[in-house]
C-alpha cells in the first residue's frame, strides 16, 4: 500500500471523526442506541453475523462495518418513521432491518448484485426463527435497496417501510461515510493508485449531490439531505489533502 494513501486516510478519518454531530445522531440518539444493543444483543442477529462474515468479508465487498451501519441506521428509521404499525410490530420489523442491512451488499462485487443478494438471503435465513412471509420481505428490501428502494403498494405497509429504511440507511453513506471510510475501501480492493483515486473523486461528490432526492421514508427525507450535504461539505477538504499531496509527489520527482 502506498504510504502516502495510508496517511490521507487516516487524515480523512480524523477529520470525520472530528465533525459536530448530526441532526440524526442527536434527535435520534435513543433509538440508535436500541439499534445498536439490537445489533449485539438480539440471538437473530447474532447468528447471522457469524453466517454472513465470510460474504461481508470478501476481498472486494464493502465488509461488516458498512453492513452494520446499514443495518442501524435501518433499525432507527423505522423506529421514528411515521407509521401504522404498532410498537411490536415496529421492534420486529426492527431485527429484520438489521437482517437485511447487513446482508445488502453481501454480494457486492457480482453482476446483479442485489437480485444475488436477494437470493443469498433466502438461503442462508432457510432455518431461522422468522416466518416465510418475513423472509421474503427482507429478500426484497435487499432486491430493490440498488434500485428505488420501494415495494409495490400490494406488497403491504412491513413490506415498504423496511424497504424504504434499508435504501435510506444506505443513502445515508454517501454522507461523511462515502469519504472517510467506503472511498478507502473501493480504492483498496481495485488497487488504485493515488492519482487514480484523485481522478475518481469527483464522481463520489456528484453522486452524493445527485441522491439528495432519492429519499423513501419521511424520516430519510428529513435526515438525509443534510447528511449528504455535509459530506460534500468535508469532500472539499479531502479534495484539498489530495491536492497538497499530488503536488509534493510531483515537486519531489521534479
Amino acid at each position: 500500500m502506498d504510504l502516502r494513501i495510508l496517511e490521507l486516510k487516516r487524515r480523512a478519518r480524523d477529520l470525520a471523526v472530528s465533525r459536530a454531530q448530526s441532526a440524526f445522531s442527536l434527535e435520534c440518539a435513543e433509538e440508535l442506541t436500541y439499534a445498536r444493543d439490537l445489533f449485539f444483543d438480539h440471538p437473530l442477529l447474532l447468528r447471522l453475523q457469524g453466517d454472513a462474515l465470510g460474504f461481508l468479508n470478501e476481498a472486494c465487498g464493502l465488509g461488516v462495518e458498512h453492513g452494520k451501519r446499514v443495518a442501524m441506521d435501518a433499525a432507527a428509521l423505522i423506529l421514528v418513521e411515521p407509521s401504522g404499525l404498532s410498537a411490536d410490530e415496529r421492534r420486529r420489523l426492527t431485527v429484520l432491518a438489521e437482517m437485511a442491512g447487513l446482508l445488502h451488499d453481501a454480494l457486492r462485487h457480482e453482476d446483479n448484485h442485489a437480485e444475488k443478494g436477494a437470493d443469498l438471503c433466502l438461503r442462508i435465513l432457510r432455518g431461522y426463527a422468522i416466518s416465510p412471509e418475513e423472509r421474503l420481505w427482507i429478500a426484497g428490501a435487499v432486491a430493490a435497496h440498488e434500485k428505488d428502494g420501494t415495494q409495490p403498494q400490494e406488497a403491504g405497509e412491513h413490506a415498504r417501510l423496511l424497504a424504504g429504511a434499508v435504501h435510506d440507511a444506505d443513502i445515508f453513506r454517501y454522507g461523511p461515510d462515502i469519504f472517510a471510510t467506503t472511498l478507502w475501501e473501493l480504492c483498496e480492493c481495485d488497487e488504485w493508485s493515488l492519482e487514480q483515486i484523485a481522478a475518481a473523486f469527483p464522481e463520489g461528490v456528484r453522486r452524493a449531490k445527485a441522491l439528495a432526492g432519492s429519499f423513501h421514508t419521511e424520516s430519510g427525507r428529513r435526515y438525509g439531505p443534510p447528511l449528504l450535504a455535509e459530506g460534500v461539505s468535508l469532500s472539499e477538504e479531502y479534495e484539498r489533502m489530495l491536492g497538497q499531496t499530488l503536488a509534493a509527489n510531483a515537486k519531489n520527482k521534479a
